[in-house]
């Protein structure tokens, strides 16, 4: 391939706290041929100041500035500006190793995606203490064709974490497919994450770190929740059942990735439920009734999981206290859990 151009997407909006060891470490890459699109997103803190300062230190830094739009948005406007074959996004409290553009880059075999290893970390003066890492397919290296949506299924199963950042997307990919990110809600790589491995082919995963995700930063979106995320979760449920289950060539898996959200909002609404109010707990029961797709008889999955996500599937119609009830997480590898199936599959008849 060369050496071609990568263009590392950072939305910035107020992190004056984090931006500059951020492009800090875009700035040390050992691969030389990216630029970094810093976009504010209307800060209102020093942020902007920053980001002019660090540009001043390299030519590859440019700066674009926004009245305030949300996460989506700015990707968005910078997936339009970028000139590089490839696009990256990188979270702007978050810091890349210093050889992670080149992995990626390097194990390029005409995929539409790479994607490195995120480690949980935390940072204090200038230290980075790994904690864990997010999860990624079992067999470490590996390439997926896709051609039957493996890489969904394998996020069904075994949990793959649904991130937009740390992989490397072919420009001429998300383009084609017309891929951008659902504005104006939270967990928007959720819906992204389904988008993007709906269509790709040739799906890489690389057995390297290349990306320090930020744990302890008090002011993401993971240590505040309440109504707007549980909505944000719905959302990306009704656009998958609206948009691609009654597609013929998406419908059987569009119809499973629904109850795989289902499965990942309950189990939200039931932890923070305390959080929550009475209002939004009962649109969740009206989106579960109103978007309620049967599975059908095709299997997909194991046998462990298909009975788990049939199972959840009829037992979303109930009431969200009678859900809270019989809910419990996947996988099933208990006799309590297997004792749990039969009990809801009774109740349900």
């Amino acid at each position: 391939m060369g050496n071609p151009l990568v263009s590392i997407i950072v939305p910035c909006y107020n992190v004056e706290k984090y931006i500059e060891e951020c492009v800090m470490s875009v700035i040390s890459q050992d691969y030389e041929n990216w630029e970094c699109l810093l976009i504010n997103d209307g800060s209102n803190d020093n942020t902007l100041n920053l980001l002019e300062s660090l540009s001043s230190i390299d030519r590859r830094i440019n700066v674009y500035s926004q009245e305030n739009l949300g996460l989506s948005a700015t990707r968005n406007r910078g997936i339009d500006i970028a000139k590089g074959e490839f696009l990256f996004f990188l979270d702007s409290d978050d810091v890349l190793d210093h050889k992670a553009i080149r992995t990626l880059v390097f194990a390029f075999q005409n995929n539409d995606i790479i994607t490195g290893i995120t480690v949980n970390t935390t940072f204090s003066e200038g230290k980075i203490t790994k904690v864990s890492q997010l999860y990624t397919p079992k067999e470490g290296h590996i390439i997926f064709a896709n051609q039957n949506f493996e890489v969904l299924k394998k996020a069904m199963q075994s949990a793959l974490t649904p991130t937009a950042q740390n992989r490397l997307y072919s420009r001429d990919f998300v383009n084609r497919h017309n891929l951008r990110f659902k504005e104006g809600i939270l967990h928007e790589d959720e819906l992204w994450f389904f988008e993007t491995m709906l269509f790709a082919r040739n799906v890489k995963f690389v057995n390297k770190e290349t990306y320090f995700y930020r744990i302890d930063n008090q002011d993401s979106i993971t240590k505040n929740v309440g109504d707007r995320n549980l909505e944000s979760y719905i959302l990306v449920m009704e656009c998958i059942v609206k948009n691609y289950s009654q597609h013929q060539q998406f419908h059987t898996i569009a119809s499973w990735y629904s109850v795989y959200m289902k499965k990942i909002f309950l189990d939200f609404a039931i932890r923070e439920r305390s959080k929550l109010s009475d209002q939004i707990i009962s649109r969740l029961e009206s989106a579960l009734k109103d978007f309620y797709v049967p599975l059908g008889e095709k299997v997909i999955l194991s046998m462990n999981n298909d009975i788990y996500y049939r199972t959840i599937n009829k037992l979303s119609l109930k009431g969200f206290d009678t859900i809270a009830k019989y809910f419990f997480r996947n996988p099933i590898n208990s006799f309590r859990k297997i004792k749990n199936i039969f009990k809801i599959s009774y109740f349900l008849k």
